[in-house]
């Protein structure tokens, strides 16, 4: 079997972690099948323009004018087929997406197309598709769902109902987002989480234990995911007596916001801003902390818990969405979002009950339900369904 995988985003040297998850999952796909998979990458962010930064715009238009078209093997039965092209906002001739179906015509049909996200990888799998009589499918991640950039006044844009009401199979990464997906398109969809790299992500052979208790977060520092929220929590638990540290890592526009409400609310000593965090980074703070929390207002997902559990950690995460389908009383506890007073009384209840919770416990549910094996194994189960209709 031939599997064409199309990633809406993708990473490259200036953000290489745009789109991983997208790739890393394709890596685990051609590890765990004997399937032949081709990963494209068009340049998605890499050569993607904005009128509001125009002088980057003209500094990724040479890039693109200068980029080569090319195949090379990424993994084992995996190889990234990249054919550079420009895109924009999708409310202009739809990004320049139809375009780049005309340079594809020329690639090696495939048996069946895996597309990633609606729009634009779904649109251009529904595309692709009908020109070469083959099926597809989209897995949908988008949080929330779909993006108000394409609704307009209560109808959801063709760009979004057009993929999923002809593909054969739309996979979400949760109940919460299959909801969404069925309320706003009247499209069934089938749940398959995310998955998480286990042998990665692990305890630390050695433990190092810090001075005094720790939790950790790590996210984009911007509202929605509730980084100011966790701020005032912490301070109003210590307050109220917690005697901890609190590691935040990851950066954004709200960075220099919430230094500001660190300094004046005297937690200098109590709250660490990490910055931009690489996988190995990340491996350590989720290796050295006791919890790891997630205060986001919203989320189809959530790929952190997963790495916080396969490290043997617990959770205290907000019931934003997807965490309602990943924390459980064994793993950790779910509060409501946007509640600093109750994420606050969750964090001291939290360090009381840490004696409750087994690592050992909480990774084995994790690679039960999360392991590469497991999540490819159900993906590929679809491929089969499909194929043999």
């Amino acid at each position: 079997m031939k599997v064409l995988i199309i990633p809406s985003w993708y990473p490259y040297p200036q953000k290489p972690n745009a789109g991983r998850f997208f790739l890393d999952q394709a890596i685990a796909l051609s590890k765990n099948s004997n399937y032949e998979y081709a990963i494209l990458n068009w340049g998605q962010y890499e050569f993607q323009l904005q009128i509001r930064h125009p002088f980057v715009a003209i500094a990724k238009i040479f890039n693109y004018l200068t980029a080569k078209t090319g195949t090379r093997n990424i993994a084992p039965n995996l190889k990234e087929i990249k054919i550079p092209h420009l895109t924009w906002t999708s409310r202009l001739f739809y990004g320049n997406i139809r375009a780049l179906v005309k340079k594809l015509r020329s690639l090696p049909k495939p048996d069946i197309i895996h597309s990633y996200v609606t729009f634009p990888a779904g649109f251009l799998a529904f595309r692709l598709a009908e020109k070469w009589k083959i099926p597809y499918i989209i897995s949908e991640h988008s949080g929330p769902f779909p993006f108000p950039e394409y609704i307009s006044g209560n109808k959801v844009s063709s760009k979004i109902t057009l993929p999923l009401l002809n593909a054969s199979a739309v996979l979400a990464v949760s109940r919460f987002l299959q909801s969404q997906i069925l309320s706003s398109c009247s499209v069934q969809s089938i749940v398959i989480p995310n998955l998480v790299d286990t042998e990665f992500y692990q305890p630390a052979a050695v433990a190092e234990p810090r001075k005094r208790f720790s939790f950790f977060s790590l996210s984009i520092l911007t509202y929605t995911k509730g980084v100011m929220d966790l701020v005032e929590a912490f301070g109003i638990a210590v307050q109220k007596g917690l005697n901890a540290d609190l590691f935040i890592g990851g950066d954004g526009y709200l960075k220099h916001k919430i230094k500001h409400k660190i300094i004046t609310s005297h937690l200098e000593h109590r709250i660490h801003l990490l910055g931009f965090l690489n996988p190995q980074q990340a491996l350590e703070q989720y290796q050295k902390c006791d919890c790891y929390i997630l205060p986001s207002h919203i989320e189809s997902f959530s790929l952190v818990l997963l790495e916080a559990m396969a490290c043997g950690k617990p959770t205290l995460a907000t019931d934003c969405g997807g965490p309602k389908d990943i924390v459980t009383p064994e793993t950790g506890v779910l509060i409501p979002p946007q509640n600093p007073v109750l994420m606050a009384e969750a964090m001291l209840k939290m360090k009381e009950n840490m004696p409750n919770y087994s690592a050992e416990r909480i990774r084995e549910i994790c690679i039960k339900n999360y392991s590469p094996a497991v999540i490819c194994n159900k993906i590929t189960a679809v491929y089969q369904n499909i194929l043999q209709k």
